[in-house]
């Protein structure tokens, strides 16, 4: 297993295109897959059609970014473009349209691009040497959705998704993936993989359980939003477990998330706001009849040594890194001055990675926010 990584700040698309690929070493068909993250200054259509255009032989997976992650660090206004080679690993992908609403439609073509790959639905063993990594729109809340109708295909829980919710920066809320050239702003692209290579998924997230928690009496899962909590205004009760006023609460949400207990463990669940009405609007689903965890922040250098040690011990040879950061974790990195020492110790354990910014995280089944998903390969 190979990856190569590069990057340019390149305005005009075909300058960019024309840098990208030249500083990468092999010719364009040694690549079995192409990942390029940009932001979305770029004409995406046009960017994904270029890229597309001189690796016409791999299959080319991109998302548009609220950062991009790199050696050089946490950065804005790039297009960062990586690769992954390896003879004994086969790859196909697939692009999910309308994904916020006719998500099905999908079916057949997610069913063809996993037989192509030789990974066979309802097969309980599948996980063992595949997995897929998926890029979704943000903006139309389809992330469950999406997961929800390929596992209902793959039907198999333990088959593992690394994703991320593809980002965008500025003030309109637009968002954008391809596959192979192919642009929507309301879906999915993902890439299924078969390999022989041994790989690591993983989620961190830098919060810690308070001991206090809410029921959720009343809630909308399809707008993400919280009526109720212990027979009180959402709003209301967060304060007060806080400990402060509700006007107090507002400036406290991302040190204060809140955790879902699903498959046996807590699961990060960023808090978007509050309504006029007290109600609080979510990054996540959250069902009624449930209980969440109040979070808080702990020690994010702490809990990148604990990560890489245990993707170190998974695969002591890291090969090839994708991740996907929450971009409020970014922020809070530079609004701490702790950037430099979280690329640091990446540096010291990938000797490659690539990664985004992204407004959600997907791994497996699960839907999160203000964590970090790492997919690592090795020999």
């Amino acid at each position: 297993m190979e990856q190569e990584v590069v990057q340019t700040r390149a305005n005009d698309i075909q300058s960019a295109v024309n840098e990208l690929c030249g500083k990468l070493k092999k010719s364009p068909d040694k690549y079995n897959a192409v990942f390029f993250y940009a932001a979305i200054k770029y004409d995406f259509a046009e960017l994904s059609s270029a890229i597309k255009s001189r690796f016409p032989n791999s299959e080319v997976i991109g998302a548009s970014t609220a950062g991009e992650i790199s050696a050089q660090g946490f950065l804005n206004d790039t297009i960062l473009l990586t690769t992954m080679s390896d003879f004994n690993t086969k790859v196909k992908g697939v692009l999910v349209e309308n994904g916020s609403k006719y998500p099905v439609a999908s079916k057949r073509a997610i069913e063809a691009a996993l037989s192509y790959v030789g990974i066979r639905c309802n097969d309980p063993n599948s996980h063992r040497d595949a997995f897929a990594i998926a890029y979704t729109n943000g903006v139309f809340n389809a992330e469950e959705t999406i997961l929800s109708n390929f596992y209902s295909i793959i039907k198999n829980d333990n088959f593992m998704l690394a994703g991320g919710t593809a980002g965008f920066t500025g003030d309109t809320p637009k968002t954008f993936v391809s596959y192979n050239g192919k642009t929507t702003q309301d879906g999915a692209a993902m890439l299924f993989v078969k390999t022989r290579c041994r790989f690591d998924i993983r989620q961190e997230d830098i919060f810690n359980p308070t001991g206090k928690s809410f029921f959720v009496n009343a809630s909308n899962p399809i707008r993400r939003e919280i009526a109720n909590f212990d027979g009180m205004p959402a709003k209301t009760a967060y304060a007060q477990k806080l400990g402060v006023s509700e006007m107090q609460a507002e400036s406290m949400t991302f040190e204060n998330p809140f955790g879902r207990m699903m498959n046996g463990s807590l699961h990060i669940v960023a808090l978007a706001g509050f309504t006029p009405d007290k109600k609080i609007t979510t990054f996540a689903r959250v069902v009624p009849n449930s209980t969440l965890e109040l979070m808080h922040i702990g020690n994010a250098l702490e809990k990148a040594d604990e990560t890489c040690s245990g993707i170190k011990r998974a695969i002591p040879l890291p090969k090839f890194t994708i991740m996907m950061s929450c971009i409020t974790r970014t922020m809070y990195f530079g609004r701490e001055n702790l950037s430099s020492q979280i690329i640091d110790k990446y540096r010291q354990t990938f000797p490659t990675f690539a990664g985004l910014s992204v407004y959600g995280e997907q791994i497996g089944r699960m839907h999160c926010n203000q964590t970090l998903v790492t997919l690592v390969m090795g020999d």
